[in-house]
């Protein structure tokens, strides 16, 4: 009999720790704590959102801010993008924070329904902070990061951006 199992989460060189409950017997799951370390130990962070989005003013083609839930604290998280001509005849395809199918997936997407040729582009998708984010309200922010970074056309860093993306068009019915 388990009444709780927590994961401590992290990226082995940054300092940034998340606390996960994935099962609580007597409480909610999918609940989240975010914490730094310290030479005292882990030190709460009672905005997450402010490690999750890198700071500074320039605002760089690629990247673009996502809004996600985890348990039920809402987050804001930045994602980054880059894309560049591959050396080799295989694209390389590398995800780091989100899910590696769900990345080659929406770039798929983004070929056929954008008519953007990414056969020829390695991608490399990051999710700032070392959190990892398996919530498909995300994917247009996805979208966005890739083609931001293939067009290489900032996306200005007072939008976030919402929603989930399908592998169809639907027309509309009038």
């Amino acid at each position: 009999m388990v009444d709780v199992v927590l994961y401590l989460e992290g990226e082995r060189y940054l300092s940034y720790r998340i606390l996960r409950g994935v099962k609580n017997r007597f409480g909610s799951t999918n609940e989240i704590g975010m914490f730094e370390m310290e030479g005292e130990g882990m030190k709460e962070i009672t905005n997450p959102s402010e490690v999750l989005i890198s700071e500074g003013d320039e605002n760089p083609a690629g990247s673009v801010i996502v809004s996600t839930i985890e348990g039920t604290r809402p987050l804001l998280v930045e994602l980054q993008a880059l894309t560049t001509n591959t050396l080799f005849g295989f694209p390389r395809r590398t995800a780091n924070g989100i899910d590696f199918n769900r990345l080659t997936l929406l770039m798929a997407v983004i070929e056929k329904r954008a008519g953007i040729n990414l056969s020829n582009q390695d991608a490399y998708l990051n999710v700032v902070g070392g959190i990892r984010i398996n919530e498909p309200g995300i994917d247009l922010g996805i979208i966005l990061s890739v083609c931001s970074s293939y067009k290489n056309k900032p996306i200005p860093n007072d939008i976030v951006v919402i929603g989930e993306v399908g592998l169809t068009r639907r027309s509309q019915k009038s």
